[in-house]
């Protein structure tokens, strides 16, 4: 079962609520699955994002694992439009221009962003309340870092 409760201090919408951990990570698989296929690359490069991640390095990996598995389940067992909703309006406002930035790193492990991975982009981006000119310029400079 998913580690989704109703906490007064947590985020909601449709009875959801996601700790911030439970956020990044559901937005990491919902990327990862935008497009309906997960990539090799991409599943080797969320492995990399999620460990490099000052928030999960202090973490085991019993537990990660735990919670990737849970927000495997979430996603599969609720709409996961409400799931990405709910995921992004987690995200404190400080941090949500960075876990844009991740999921740009995520979509382009495989060299490619389709348009299914790009509308993916722009609907997180604005549930994010990112405006479009910063998100623009975030994924420009995500794409400019890949090409090396």
């Amino acid at each position: 079962m998913a580690t989704v409760r109703q906490r007064p201090s947590g985020k909601q919408r449709s009875g959801l609520t996601l700790e911030l951990d439970e956020a990044l990570i559901a937005l990491f698989i919902g990327a990862m699955t935008a497009n309906d296929h997960v990539a090799p690359d991409e599943a080797a490069r969320a492995h990399h994002l999620i460990w490099s991640t000052r928030r999960f390095r202090r973490k085991s990996g019993d537990a990660v694992g735990k919670l990737i598995q849970d927000m495997r389940d979430l996603l599969e067992q609720n709409d996961a439009d409400d799931v990405m909703d709910v995921a992004a309006r987690t995200i404190p406002a400080r941090l949500r221009p960075s876990a844009l930035a991740v999921l740009v790193d995520l979509l382009l492990a495989d060299g490619k962003m389709d348009a299914k991975e790009r509308r993916f982009l722009r609907a997180i981006g604005s549930k994010l309340e990112i405006p479009s000119d910063t998100a623009q310029r975030i994924v420009e400079v995500v794409v400019l870092k890949n090409q090396l």
